[in-house]
């Protein structure tokens, strides 16, 4: 009887110990960091998933870490209905997230008001691992305001034994692609061209991109009114459109997802070549990839005489942290969303989980270098950096102001005078080619007229039959 009170009161000692120690630990306080992802990549949960594995290894080494707990914004939200859009839209920086990755375009805008929070050289771990329009890009007086994570550029895409290997500038393109090749959204054949022409920041982007070319102005200066466009720079733009198809050119159905259409599109047989990210690559076939070529898209005449210009997705720690007492946390996070490991497990195939790479473009010279060795096209991507000597995209310190006065009208003008006609689905089946003008002059009666093309065929013809009509009225 004695033995066991004794035992009893050893468990009941023990007991209270683990309910004490318990509450103790439940009771410490949790420091929860917000994350806002660049949302348009072909798959944002490998993003998160390799942040958050990586970001658990970082707490078993760093115990101030340990009391800390990752929350993406909008992670069970479609990115097209996430309020945060990587900064396109005119509003602030996330202001509820520690860390946010924005379109660098604005970066610029966002330091003059202060959403970046300054970051100093020692703080940036395997700096010299960047590639160096990246890290240049986001310094300023000494101090860094962003750490690097992705980048892209307007790629040109072929077939790698396509004479578009050869050309130089935007007239050889011209030359071998020809204008007007086709009328519909989605080239007949492997035919013509095919790029996004969709968005008004698109446009006004790519009018800039192409001045650069034209100048070398590497300042980017928005224009503030109609008559201070650069008509040379409009000229180029309408030249794109006229390769392309007005229809293709110009959809703005889910263009974050349309961009990747054409690369599946191109990977059908369907389009000669296309202009897109790298990442596109992801919506190929494998014997596409295999026989693919692909380098920075020539723009003007002068393409080889200025910088190449390359876009980036930079990840930004908000001032708020300071008054949060996190930012010591945020600026770890920071680096460990950028660093070699977890890059590696967001755009690689991540120790076989995912069947290929995103082939989206890293900023680390050391993920091109691993990636290479299973999927050569990385080594491919890194030499569009190397032999290019790029710039980093960035507008001034009005940029949003700025380009919503004049975003619309760039992409107006680039519309204007399209002299190449579209396909509008028939009044009625054609049959055959008896009964296809009657058909397809009623078609066409309030677009232009009727050019004397028709088809039923897939996939110009999505259901039924189409006429092709000297006007486009979309």
């Amino acid at each position: 009887m004695v033995k066991k009170l004794i035992n009893f009161g050893c468990i009941l000692i023990l007991s209270l110990s683990v309910i004490i120690l318990g509450t103790g630990k439940a009771s410490a306080e949790m420091t929860e960091l917000k994350v806002a992802l660049y949302p348009y990549v072909p798959n944002i949960q490998q993003f998160r998933d390799a942040i958050r594995e990586e970001w658990n290894n970082a707490k078993q080494s760093d115990p101030s870490l340990e009391n800390t707990q990752l929350n993406f914004i909008c992670e069970h939200v479609d990115p097209g209905n996430c309020p945060w859009d990587g900064g396109y839209d005119d509003r602030d920086s996330p202001p509820d997230a520690d860390v946010y990755v924005f379109d660098a375009m604005f970066f610029e805008e966002y330091r003059s008001k202060n959403w970046l929070e300054p970051i100093q050289a020692s703080e940036i771990e395997d700096k010299e691992d960047f590639v160096q329009y990246a890290i240049d890009g986001v310094q300023e007086s000494g101090e860094y305001y962003a750490i690097p994570q992705l980048g892209c550029a307007n790629v040109l895409f072929y077939k790698a034994d396509d004479p578009l290997a050869n050309a130089t500038n935007l007239t050889d393109i011209n030359n071998e692609l020809g204008e007007c090749t086709y009328t519909s959204e989605i080239p007949p054949d492997p035919r013509g061209f095919m790029l996004d022409m969709s968005g008004s920041t698109t446009n006004a982007s790519l009018y800039l991109d192409i001045a650069h070319s034209l100048t070398g102005d590497d300042s980017f200066p928005l224009p503030q009114k109609e008559s201070q466009l650069n008509s040379d720079a409009i000229d180029n733009m309408q030249e794109l459109l006229a390769m392309a198809s007005y229809e293709n050119a110009t959809d703005s159905t889910e263009p974050y997802i349309k961009s990747y259409q054409r690369a599946e599109w191109f990977s059908k047989g369907w389009g000669r070549a296309f202009m897109g990210y790298t990442e596109a690559m992801s919506n190929m076939n494998k014997e596409t990839r295999n026989d693919i070529g692909f380098k920075v898209m020539p723009l003007s005449n002068q393409d080889e005489s200025y910088p190449g210009v390359f876009y980036a997705d930079v990840i930004a720690i908000n001032p708020i942290t300071e008054q949060r007492g996190t930012r010591d946390q945020a600026v770890k996070l920071a680096n460990v969303m950028a660093s070699k490991e977890t890059m590696l497990k967001s755009i690689g195939v991540n120790g076989g989980t995912y069947p290929e790479p995103q082939y989206l473009m890293a900023n680390r010279i050391s993920v091109f270098n691993t990636l290479k060795t299973s999927f050569p096209l990385y080594g491919d991507m890194l030499s569009l950096i190397t032999d290019n000597n790029p710039i980093m995209f960035k507008l001034d310190q009005d940029a949003h102001s700025k380009l919503e006065e004049i975003k619309y009208t760039i992409r107006s003008k680039a519309r204007e005078n399209y002299s190449c006609g579209c396909d509008y689905p028939a009044t009625e089946p054609i049959t055959n080619n008896s009964v296809a003008p009657a058909i397809c002059n009623t078609t066409c009666a309030s677009n232009g007229g009727w050019n004397r093309q028709w088809t039923n065929e897939y996939p110009a013809a999505q259901s039924g039959s189409v006429c092709g009509c000297n006007t486009c009225n979309f």
